[in-house]
């Protein structure tokens, strides 16, 4: 349900950011980056931030992984009002020695190979990470941050579903990402509105 009195910058709020249960957090170990294996929607100007450092990022790829930045992108420029440009343009995806399907740059332990080179170029770890991969479970569709129930079906771990692991709220465990890509104004505002509406006893609601 949206908030009626949280919007900014023309971004609107659904209250499943705060109602939603997640796991205490991500755990490759557990997971294997389930919400890595479709590969990854993002602006059409952001493949161009990617490029930029094509020569790092094959450098801390796997064996298995593509190492032509021509094949790293789908060939489709899709029109989608929720990115800067109105475009978006999605990462490949590819089958690595054991069959199994994930994005391109998803390496052979499950690690994002360009948050990877981030931290070895002394960057911050999400300076060349699609937004959609830094907030996840919590996305933005038709301009408004909400969770992400679509494709939490698909996860084994964090699914809406897996309500057995959930011990905080999805705003609980994603405040770092939103204040990253949304900034500290709009954190602020969910923040404030978090704390005065939500008890500890009553912010998880489990919606199946």
């Amino acid at each position: 349900m949206l908030i009626p009195e949280l919007e900014k910058n023309g971004i609107k709020v659904d209250d499943s950011i705060f109602k939603q249960g997640f796991v205490p957090g991500c755990d490759l170990s557990i997971c294997f980056g389930q919400c890595c294996c479709s590969g990854v929607y993002m602006d059409k100007e952001f493949k161009d931030v990617i490029l930029k450092h094509t020569d790092d990022i094959i450098s801390n790829m796997s064996a298995d992984q593509i190492k032509n930045p021509d094949e790293w992108f789908d060939n489709d420029i899709e029109e989608d009002s929720d990115f800067p440009s109105g475009f978006a343009i999605g990462s490949a995806v590819y089958t690595d020695s054991k069959g199994t399907e994930k994005c391109v740059f998803n390496d052979e332990n499950n690690y994002c190979s360009l948050q990877v080179t981030a931290v070895k170029k002394g960057m911050h770890k999400w300076d060349i990470k699609p937004t959609h991969c830094i907030m996840y479970p919590v996305t933005v569709v038709d301009n408004t941050l909400q969770y992400d129930d679509v494709h939490s079906l698909d996860m084994d771990y964090c699914g809406k579903h897996k309500t057995e692991n959930f011990t905080q709220t999805v705003f609980d465990a994603t405040k770092d990402e939103i204040r990253y890509v949304l900034g500290e104004e709009f954190f602020q505002m969910l923040y404030d509105y978090y704390n005065k509406n939500y008890s500890k006893k009553f912010n998880i609601q489990i919606q199946i």
